[in-house]
Parts: structure tokens; C-alpha cells; sequence
């Protein structure tokens, strides 16, 4: 085996001597290219500092040279490559993947140190002199070029004054500098409100900035360059803004409030210190201000005076003559109600002019008015026993007080008696309720409770808590239901058991719908729940909790099924089947609900199903029927003008729904449900029981079916109820048999009485 893999090896490899031969054949020397790894290299490359080599072929070698500032002199590589033939030991052997700093650490270890004698302080570049090839390996000879640091000077180019946010574009000097990254630090930020965002320095206010620019190794490596800056951040010119507030008048109180309210917005909006880039924003304060200065209205003039004169007309001018009536209402017409603060003494004027056009009014003589007294003895409750003594009888004081048949020269004492029956009914109190049986139940209640079940002790709490004092005897059933829930929570007292809370508590927690569940978790549940045995004794807890831990793996177990369109289903069932007769608004909201509907959603999504559901509720609750007119009103089908008889029944049929049924008139009088039987759906069915019908008198009736939509009239005639033999009824033949016996005696007596007078 050992023998064929050799063999296999030695064959392959011939081959792949023999595939590379025309190019290691014709490749010109200065184009030869080798690859590590993924690398590909040639000689005079230059290598970063991080290059990484791999060594994936056996027997290859890193060749270090000695440092040069110009390695492309034939001269001084010949001389490398002398010394290295000589020192052996900075030949390092590519055994594995090599950086080129741990390359650079593993040269140092070697004798050759004069190699890499400025190796701690390099800041050059790798470059490739060679890639030699031998017959027994190859070998990539690097060399390592140095350079000297080039240190930053100064940073140009940061301006001293700043109209605000700018953006900090710095310059490292000499162009040549190695380092030339600027970072910015504000050491104080003063009271611009400056933060940097990035390179650019963002302010809010005017004032002083001292920024500080950081290189890092900008003077060498390991030692940084600072340089420290103070921007100013210039100032918005306010001289408009203050000639703006100098236009506000000193005395705003003459102004309307919205109007001077608009002032002080526009005064409060200003903010001080901005910086000029905000010149703008400067210039609008002092617009807005003017604006507002321009706009204030002056108040309007104080009518309190008018009104109040105004308030003591007579609301009824009837009682008093033409002449004088006139003469007020023409005061009246000439009020203006545009006068403004600086015309006061004129609506002064009309103040006056109104005192003496009422004063001046002259009255008919008419009776008092008695209406106020009338109303509030039609407001006194016809039971006045449910309220205490002492409020009745100031009621019937006031009652009896009253005189009536005064003129209206003595109409403020009428209104007098109006106003103490009034207090009188105010006034009436009605009688405290009965606490008798709440406090005998309350005494029943021990002061040792801790004997009983915080579950059974629980109602009790809740009963007596709910005892307010106070009640009347309007709340004496209220009052009668505490005492009860005291008794029954007495009675429902019972002694500590073993602790169910947490059974209890995972009962809780168990969904009220179980039906959004699948039947396997919901039976795992359900087995849970059944195993519990209650009233067990505390000594078997363990037990008891260990059935609610039971539950709680069964809840946690529950599987939810598709979501439940059983709502939805039923909404659509409820849209009326003819909707002509709804307006065509409410008619597009319930075919837009349903429309709406998407089917197929899961139980997490129930929430949006029964939207839909609730959606069609809604839109068909708010159907509305168009406006009835002659040919869409209610009307009686079946039945009209019909005639029957007493004791028997009638039916009639109206083209409504059954369900918009109200009641039913017969001669304009509602009877009572149980004298008729409805039937149907979509038309309605209401037949008089025989019983009923008896009831009724002979002759012509009216009938009147009445619905949500309006009401369906017709008649109908009774006759009266006429017998007549029934098969098996022994009066009526035994009545017959009488009769035809009197004929039969009739007959031989005529016959008797003939021989006789023959």
C-alpha cells in the first residue's frame, strides 16, 4: 500500500513538472512571480507594514537584508547578499504564517543584529530584492527601508471670528508631515452652547469658543502635536428688535386682551444673544413686534351701566301703555354698541336716558300674576308622608299663607308666597331609614375573626364596608340589603382549611373563552382543573399547591386555534335581507363593513376580526330607513275590512318585521299581549284569540298594528254567534223527541175530536 502511494506521488508530481515547464521555460527572470497563500509576489515590491506572508510550500525561506535608503543600487544589494552567504543566521526559515512586525521580532533575535539595528524606531517600508530559486528550495530576500520622521509645525487655516456653525477645516504645516489627522476637543465652550459634531462646531449663542486640535504622533511617533485656538462667535445686530419694543405703549390695559396677548407672544418669542448667522431670525423678532404693535385694538366701551339699566326693563311691557312704551324702546333702538373706551361719557349717556324712559313708564291695571305660585303647588309631592313632620307642616304654613285675587300692585307679595312655597319645597326632608336590622346584624359579628377562611371572611368585610350611613327612607331597601349580606356572610362563615389561593389563583388565570384553544390542551386543562379535591385539611398543602402547579403547566400548555369568526358570522346573518328600504348612506357603510372582512386570520389576530364584527354591528345599527311617504308606510296585506264572528278567531297580516312589533290597538285602546299570537319574520302575523274576539261587542271595529316604522289601520265586523246541534249532544235529541211526541199527541187528539163531532 505504502508502495503504491509512493509510486502515486512521484507520478503526479511529473506531471506537474511537465504542465509548469513551458512556463518556467519562456517566463522572463524580471517577470517571475511567486504566491504565499493569497499572496502574489515579485521583486521590487513593496510590502505595508501588516503584510502577512503564508508559507504553503515546503522548504521556502525569508532572507532579511541589511537597511539601505536606496536599495535599487546593484552595488550595495550584492554586497547584502555577500553578508548574508556569510551570516547564515539571518536566514530565518518561513515554517509558518509570518507578519511582518513578528517577523521583524524573530530577526532580532538572531545574531545578525546589525541587520535590523533601527528595527525599534522603523517607519519604513518592506521591499522585495529577490526571489531567488535553488535546487533545494526557494528563498524571498527583503529588505527593510528607513526614512526620517516628518514632524507637524503649526495647524493653519482656523478662522478668529465665526458667524455661527462652521465647520472646522484645519491644515496640518509642512505640507509633508506624516501625520496630518486633526481631532478636535472644546476645552471651553463659554456661552456659545458649542458642541462638535464631528469636525464641524455647532452654536446657539454669541461669545467665545478655545477649541483644541490634537495630532497624534505629530511631532514623532508616540508624542503628539496640540495647538490651541479661541474663535469668536459673532454677535446678531438687535438695534430693530429695540426700536421694535420702544413702539409698545406703556398702557396695554386699553387694548383688547387677544390684541396685546399677540404683543407679548411676539415679545416673549425673542431670544438674546444669537449669533449673526441668526441676523435673520434677529430681524424677524423685530417684524413680528411691529406687526403686533400695528395690529392692537382698542377695547370697546364699558356697557355694564347699559346693561344693567337694560336688565330692569319690564319683561312684560303690555301692562303698560303705548305712549310710554314707545318712548323706552326708542331709547333702546338708539344704543350703539361700537362705541370704544374714549367715547365712555356717551354710553354713559344712554345709561341715563334709560333710567328715566323706565322710570317714566305708565301702567295699565291688570290682575297679579299668580303662574310662579301656581307652578310650585303643582310641584308638591301627593305623598308628603315619607317626609318628617317639621318640613310638611312649613310647607302647609306657606300653602295657607297664600292670598289670592290681588291686583298687580301687590305683585311682590305674590311673588312673595311664590318664593316661601318655594323654600317650603326646598326644604322638605325626607325621613331618615331604619338601621334597626343593620345594627342587630352587626352586632352579631365577633371581634375574633382569625378563626375563619380569609375567603369566608371576605364577604363579611366587603358587607359591612359597604354600610353608609345617612340613608333616607327612599334608600330603605338599600339600607334592609346590607343587613341581609351581613346575615348571609355570618352564615357563610367557615374554619381554616388548607390554603387554595394558589389553586385559586391558577383557575384565575385560565382564559374565560377556552374555545380559542385547541380540545387536546384544552382537555390536558380541564383534567388539571378536574383533579383538585377541595377541603382538605392544611396537613396535605403540599398536595393542594401541587394541583395548582398542575394547572399552571396546563395553561402554559394551552394552543391557541385559528381566530373565531363565529361574531363576524353572526353580523352578516343580521344584515336585513332587503335593504332597499334604507337610505343609500348607511346602505354603503354596512356593504363597506362587510367588504372589509378578511378571512382566514389566527387567533392572535381576533382583536382585528372582531373589529370587523363590531364594524358591521355598528354600520348596520345605523341603518336608517328613508323618509316614509304614502308608499312605503306600513299597511295591513291580509285581514282588511273583514268580518267574523264573536268567539272565533281573527287574524291580520302588516308587511313588517316581526321583531319591530311594538303593540297592538283595537279601537284606538293598546290590549294586552296575552288577547293575541304572533307569527312570521318578515311580515308579521297577529291573530285575536277566540277568547278575546268573544269579548267584543257586535258591530263594526278598528284594528291598529303598530311597529318602529310607523302603524297599519284597517276594520273589521263582528257578528253575533248563532248555535247549532252538535252529533251526540243529548239535550238536543231529547228535545226533538219532546217535540215529536206533542206533534204525535196533537195528531190523535184532532183525530179523537173529529169522531167525536161526527
Amino acid at each position: 500500500m505504502k508502495k503504491t502511494k509512493k509510486m502515486l506521488s512521484f507520478v503526479l508530481s511529473m506531471l506537474l513538472i511537465v504542465t509548469m515547464f513551458p512556463t518556467m521555460a519562456f517566463a522572463k527572470e524580471e517577470a517571475k512571480t511567486w504566491k504565499f497563500g493569497e499572496l502574489s509576489l515579485k521583486a521590487g515590491d513593496v510590502l505595508g507594514k501588516d503584510t502577512e506572508i503564508k508559507n504553503d510550500a515546503e522548504n521556502r525561506e525569508i532572507r532579511i537584508l541589511s537597511e539601505k535608503t536606496n536599495p535599487d543600487e546593484k552595488k550595495d544589494q550584492k554586497d547584502d547578499k555577500e553578508r548574508i552567504k556569510t551570516e547564515k543566521e539571518a536566514v530565518i526559515a518561513a515554517a509558518a504564517s509570518w507578519n511582518l512586525r513578528d517577523l521583524t521580532e524573530k530577526a532580532k533575535k538572531a545574531p545578525a543584529d546589525y541587520l535590523l539595528k533601527k528595527a525599534d524606531s522603523w517607519n519604513g517600508s518592506w521591499i522585495v530584492t529577490k526571489i531567488a530559486e535553488t535546487e533545494t528550495k526557494d528563498a524571498i530576500e527583503i529588505q527593510i527601508r528607513t526614512y526620517e520622521h516628518a514632524a507637524v509645525t503649526e495647524i493653519q487655516g482656523i478662522p478668529k471670528e465665526i458667524p455661527g456653525t462652521t465647520a472646522l477645516t484645519g491644515k496640518a504645516v509642512p505640507e509633508n508631515a506624516d501625520q496630518k489627522q486633526i481631532t478636535w476637543e472644546i476645552t471651553d465652550a463659554g456661552m456659545t452652547g458649542a458642541v462638535l459634531d464631528g469636525t464641524n462646531l455647532k452654536v446657539t449663542n454669541a461669545g467665545t469658543v478655545k477649541l483644541l486640535a490634537t495630532i497624534k504622533d505629530g511631532k514623532k511617533t508616540g508624542v503628539d502635536f496640540t495647538q490651541e485656538f479661541t474663535v469668536i462667535v459673532k454677535a446678531a445686530d438687535y438695534t430693530k428688535v429695540t426700536e421694535a419694543l420702544a413702539l409698545i405703549p406703556e398702557d396695554m390695559g386699553r387694548y383688547t386682551e387677544e390684541s396685546a396677548a399677540a404683543v407679548q407672544k411676539a415679545k416673549d418669542a425673542v431670544k438674546e444673544n444669537l449669533p449673526s448667522a441668526e441676523q435673520e431670525t434677529v430681524n424677524g423678532y423685530a417684524a413680528a413686534i411691529q406687526t403686533a404693535v400695528n395690529a392692537l385694538t382698542l377695547l370697546g366701551a364699558d356697557y355694564t351701566e347699559v346693561d344693567a339699566v337694560l336688565a330692569k326693563v319690564p319683561g312684560d311691557l303690555s301692562i303698560y301703555t303705548e305712549e310710554s312704551v314707545e318712548a323706552l324702546n326708542a331709547v333702546i333702538a338708539s344704543i350703539d354698541r361700537t362705541k370704544t373706551v374714549e367715547e365712555q361719557q356717551a354710553v354713559a349717556a344712554y345709561a341715563e336716558a334709560l333710567e328715566n324712559a323706565i322710570a317714566a313708564l305708565v301702567r295699565k291695571p291688570v290682575p297679579a300674576d299668580y303662574q310662579g305660585v301656581e307652578e310650585l303647588l303643582g310641584k308638591i309631592p301627593k305623598d308628603l308622608s315619607i317626609y318628617t313632620e317639621k318640613s310638611v307642616k312649613a310647607l302647609n304654613v306657606a300653602k295657607e299663607a297664600i292670598v289670592w285675587d290681588l291686583d298687580d300692585s301687590r305683585q311682590e307679595e305674590v311673588d312673595q308666597f311664590a318664593e316661601n312655597l318655594k323654600a317650603a319645597l326646598d326644604g322638605l326632608t325626607l325621613k331618615p331609614a331604619d338601621y334597626s336590622t343593620v345594627d342587630a346584624a352587626l352586632a352579631k359579628v365577633s371581634n375574633d375573626l382569625s378563626i375563619y377562611t380569609e375567603e369566608s371572611i371576605q364577604p363579611l368585610q366587603t358587607a359591612i364596608n359597604s354600610v353608609e350611613s345617612g340613608k333616607t327612607i327612599l334608600d330603605q331597601a338599600e339600607v334592609d340589603g346590607w343587613a341581609a349580606a351581613i346575615e348571609n356572610a355570618l352564615a357563610g362563615l367557615q374554619v381554616r382549611k388548607a390554603d387554595y389561593s394558589k389553586v385559586e389563583e391558577a383557575i384565575k388565570k385560565i382564559p374565560a373563552d377556552l374555545s380559542l384553544y385547541t380540545d387536546a390542551s384544552v382537555k390536558a386543562l380541564e383534567d388539571a382543573k378536574n383533579s383538585v379535591v377541595t377541603e382538605r385539611p392544611v396537613t396535605e398543602q403540599e398536595s393542594v399547591d401541587g394541583y395548582a402547579k398542575k394547572i399552571e403547566a396546563a395553561i402554559a400548555g394551552l394552543t391557541y386555534k385559528d381566530a373565531d369568526y363565529s361574531k363576524v358570522d353572526a353580523a352578516v346573518k343580521k344584515i336585513p335581507n332587503d335593504l332597499k328600504k334604507y337610505t343609500d348612506e348607511s346602505v354603503k357603510a354596512v356593504n363597506d363593513a362587510k367588504a372589509a372582512i378578511v378571512r382566514g386570520k389566527n387567533i392572535t389576530e381576533q382583536k382585528t376580526v372582531d373589529g370587523y364584527a363590531a364594524a358591521l354591528e355598528k354600520a348596520i345599527a345605523g341603518l336608517k330607513q328613508k323618509p316614509m311617504t304614502a308608499q312605503n308606510l306600513p299597511k295591513i296585506t291580509k285581514g282588511v275590512n273583514q268580518s267574523g264572528m264573536q268567539g272565533k278567531e281573527l287574524s291580520f297580516t302588516a308587511d313588517f318585521e316581526a321583531k319591530d312589533l311594538k303593540k297592538v290597538l283595537i279601537d284606538q285602546k293598546e290590549i294586552d299581549a296575552k288577547n293575541y299570537v304572533t307569527a312570521g319574520k318578515e311580515n308579521t302575523q297577529v291573530t285575536l284569540k277566540a277568547e278575546y274576539t268573544k269579548s267584543l261587542a257586535e258591530g263594526k271595529h278598528t284594528i291598529s298594528i303598530v311597529s318602529s316604522k310607523g302603524q297599519a289601520d284597517t276594520v273589521f265586523y263582528l257578528k253575533k254567534a248563532t248555535k247549532s246541534p252538535e252529533t251526540g249532544d243529548r239535550t238536543q235529541v231529547m228535545l226533538w223527541v219532546i217535540l215529536l211526541g206533542v206533534s204525535a199527541a196533537a195528531v190523535v187528539g184532532a183525530v179523537v175530536y173529529r169522531k167525536r163531532e161526527k
